[in-house]
């Protein structure tokens, strides 16, 4: 059963063809700050599920106001799939010098090295033992991409915008319609930058860890291709959620402020 899937018609179930007043206390302080004083109770919500593969999950409307929304279900959430290639070309479109790209070519195969340092593509290594024997080599890819300005663009093309949409989610929600966080655009960029510094020993930028969707060690899997995709992950998201919306001092109610962000 595809549970993302799932998820998003309940969701639009949830929100189409409501008024305001007839959802759950949670739902209607989500509509309130989505919506701002655009949204009271003469005229029903509706909702629909976009049809294309974009950030965009489901669209929220009320009255001319068209609002995009971006759902997670799960606690470790893929938050973005592309082709390694395509990764290594986005990653050099950044400036990001090759000897380093490299090193994360490295992580994602996983191919031992040899003692004159050659890559032997007859062994490949775990995750754990990759970083065991070349923790370094991950430290300096992390060290060079997590820089503000990277860490912003990366944001825009991880969770925001992607890399086929001319237009950005407006918020990001997390959980199922009985229990869910929810967390707007621009707070997304704020909550990310926060832990810029944060310690993994996985290739990462800020608090999502970037790596191949299955490593195959095998080579024997059903899911080989997979073995070629990137995948970054946002672990515990939903806490992390709580945890940013907590030291705002948000109570459901307070007015969302916009940030400017310094580039380095």
């Amino acid at each position: 059963m595809n549970y993302g899937y799932q998820n998003e018609k309940d969701f639009v179930t949830l929100f189409n063809d409501k008024y305001l007043y007839e959802l759950d206390n949670n739902s209607q302080l989500f509509l309130v700050e989505l919506f701002g004083n655009n949204i009271n109770n003469e005229e029903k919500i509706k909702s629909w599920k976009n049809n294309s593969v974009q950030k965009t999950d489901i669209f929220i409307k009320y009255k001319k106001h068209i609002k995009n929304i971006s759902l997670k279900c799960g606690n470790s959430n893929s938050m973005h799939h592309e082709q390694i290639q395509e990764f290594k070309r986005y990653l050099e479109k950044l400036n990001i010098p090759y000897n380093v790209i490299d090193k994360y070519i490295g992580y994602h195969y996983g191919y031992k090295k040899n003692e004159d340092g050659k890559t032997d593509f007859s062994k490949i290594l775990s995750s754990d033992e990759y970083k065991a024997l070349y923790q370094n080599e991950i430290d300096i890819f992390n060290n060079a991409i997590n820089k503000t300005r990277i860490i912003i663009d990366m944001i825009d093309r991880f969770i925001i915008r992607g890399r086929n949409s001319d237009y950005d989610i407006d918020a990001l929600i997390c959980g199922k319609i009985d229990d869910y966080v929810w967390i707007m655009k621009y707070d997304i960029y704020d909550l990310i930058l926060a832990k810029k510094n944060s310690n993994y020993t996985s290739p990462h930028i800020a608090c999502m860890t970037i790596g191949p969707k299955k490593r195959d060690i095998n080579q024997n899997s059903i899911y080989r291709n997979e073995r070629y995709i990137v995948c970054v992950r946002w672990n515990f998201i939903k806490e992390s959620i709580i945890e940013f919306k907590q030291s705002q001092g948000f109570d459901g109610n307070s007015a969302h402020k916009k940030t400017s962000h310094k580039t380095s």
